[in-house]
């Protein structure tokens, strides 16, 4: 059942908060702009009707999470401050006088009560709300990812492995711990040292322990000496991982068991372990229609068709023109788009020749699509070609390869092509004619002046690093993060919507407003 919600007032009434907290404060604006009532009938299925101690009420504790993450609070750092913050008390309804809950409310709300799903749904509301108001006309959008550190301390590859044998260990003492202390938990210490041993020391010895620790248990399961706890399942399942991971060829691999689900993720100017966040907003106003979160090792064009899904199937919005970076420019992706409708300004990556950065590459090949023939720089077309399919770690590629043959032997230009005794071979993919027409787009001057507009999504990047707390992620496991990554796109909505929209009249600014020249926005 839900408590009951008392009239903002006290003795002193309205007086404090309109003496003390400014008309043009932001927490007094979004409670003119933006609607919250719906979370009510959102989370209804939540509560039970006329059982139990009576609950906070969910438009309260929703709000006390959008503070946290415009005012970078932990739990309870925002009950600390709606004790004594005004504007806090103003914003959350509460009366000068009256008590907040307690801190563990908050984290049971946020995971519990509600959860990654209902917080999508939350954010869905508010993008509506948006749309309603006109910011959201699906015109142009930007597709982009950031990069989100999760929350905990990497180890070196011996710490690694030593950590899961720890948890191991200390799952079996629960259960006997003379049994434990047998498989060496007594000798097993931890120290800071382990975080910072170089890659291979003493690796090899660890591995070698924890393939005798595995050995053991499993004997002990068979013989009943031991039982298959929860617990014990899952430390077993990430020291195999662990184990496993040092094999030649792996991938995915475990970067701690404090978060299991993070991964290790590199872009040219960083690495990190943690996760992403996939995101597509609206190019005139900012505001995120579609977000995801993924393990950091996920590909960011694999997401681009379920972020556009995502926004088609829950707010029915198809882009009439999309911009995105080379991280995007996989032929299924373009495929995808025209089969949409949508008109793409994708980036694309250079063509290279991985043999010799001197030879030919693809693109000085033409081929003909009508006659299925493609020609080489020195004007001979191929005799020979077959249909090949390449498997990668993220995709399918599908296409031709082009044999030239004896062609090779003896041209002028066979410096500059191949070295092969069997002449040049080229693979040209399924997907070149849309690899074509999008070059073409790209270097018309209508395209250089849309892709022009692509920079606005670091800007959205930045505001959701740096004022919305993603950047580092508050909680561990995927769902978990993904919480995380939905509450700050709806704080950065949140905020956006109220600085786009009059806050005393309700209308939508004028068009010039929405450009981010223009000073009192962009700030």
């Amino acid at each position: 059942m839900l408590k009951p919600r008392s009239p903002q007032a006290s003795f002193y009434g309205s007086y404090l908060y309109d003496k003390i907290v400014p008309v043009d404060h932001l927490l007094r604006r979004i409670n003119q702009v933006v609607d919250f009532s719906f979370i009510h009938d959102l989370v209804q299925d939540q509560y039970s009707a006329d059982f139990g101690r009576p609950a906070e009420d969910p438009g309260f504790m929703l709000r006390l999470c959008l503070l946290q993450y415009l005012y970078g609070d932990s739990d309870r750092e925002v009950v600390a401050n709606a004790r004594l913050n005004l504007a806090y008390k103003y914003f959350l309804g509460l009366a000068v006088d009256e008590e907040v809950p307690d801190a563990s409310t908050i984290s049971y709300f946020r995971a519990i009560r509600l959860g990654e799903e209902k917080f999508r749904q939350i954010f869905e509301r508010l993008v509506q709300q948006c749309q309603e108001k006109g910011l959201v006309t699906c015109k142009r959008q930007i597709v982009d990812s950031t990069h989100i550190i999760a929350d905990m301390a990497i180890s070196s590859l011996t710490g690694l492995i030593k950590l899961c044998r720890r948890n191991v260990l200390q799952s079996i003492e629960q259960q006997d711990k003379r049994t434990a202390e047998k498989l060496g938990l007594k000798d097993l210490k931890m120290n800071q040292k382990d975080r910072f041993t170089p890659r291979e020391e003493g690796l090899k010895a660890e591995l070698a322990a924890a393939t005798a620790l595995l050995d053991q248990v499993t004997e002990g399961l068979k013989n009943k000496r031991l039982k298959v706890t929860p617990e014990l399942q899952k430390d077993l399942i990430l020291l195999e991982k662990a184990v496993a991971d040092r094999t030649e060829g792996a991938e995915d691999k475990l970067v701690s068991p404090v978060d299991p689900d993070a991964r290790g993720g590199k872009k040219p100017s960083k690495s990190w372990a943690g996760y992403k966040g996939h995101m597509i907003i609206e190019a005139d106003s900012q505001i995120i229609t579609a977000i995801e979160t993924t393990p950091a090792n996920r590909d960011d064009g694999s997401q681009l068709k379920p972020l556009l899904n995502q926004q088609k199937e829950t707010l029915s919005l198809v882009p009439g023109e999309l911009l995105g970076d080379k991280g995007y420019d996989a032929g299924a992706n373009l495929e995808f788009i025209e089969g949409e409708k949508i008109t793409g300004y994708i980036s694309l990556r250079e063509k290279a020749n991985h043999i010799d950065p001197n030879f030919f590459t693809v693109g000085d090949f033409i081929y003909d699509e009508a006659q299925n023939t493609l020609t080489c720089p020195a004007g001979k077309v191929a005799p020979h070609y077959h249909k090949a399919i390449f498997h990668s770690k993220d995709q399918k590629r599908k296409g031709m390869v082009f044999e030239f043959g004896s062609q090779c032997h003896h041209c002028e230009l066979r410096p500059l092509c191949n070295k092969a005794k069997g002449g040049r071979q080229v693979y040209i993919s399924y997907y070149e004619p849309l690899f074509d027409q999008m070059e073409k787009r790209l270097s018309s001057e209508e395209g250089k002046q849309a892709y022009k507009q692509r920079y606005r999504i670091e800007q959205k990047v930045a505001d959701l690093a740096r004022w919305c707390g993603m950047r580092r992620c508050r909680y561990r496991t995927l769902s978990r993060a993904g919480i995380h990554t939905l509450l700050a796109a709806i704080t950065s909505n949140v905020k956006r919507m109220t600085r786009l929209v009059c806050p005393r009249t309700g209308k939508v600014c004028p068009l010039w407003n929405l450009l981010p020249q223009n000073p009192v926005l962009a700030s």
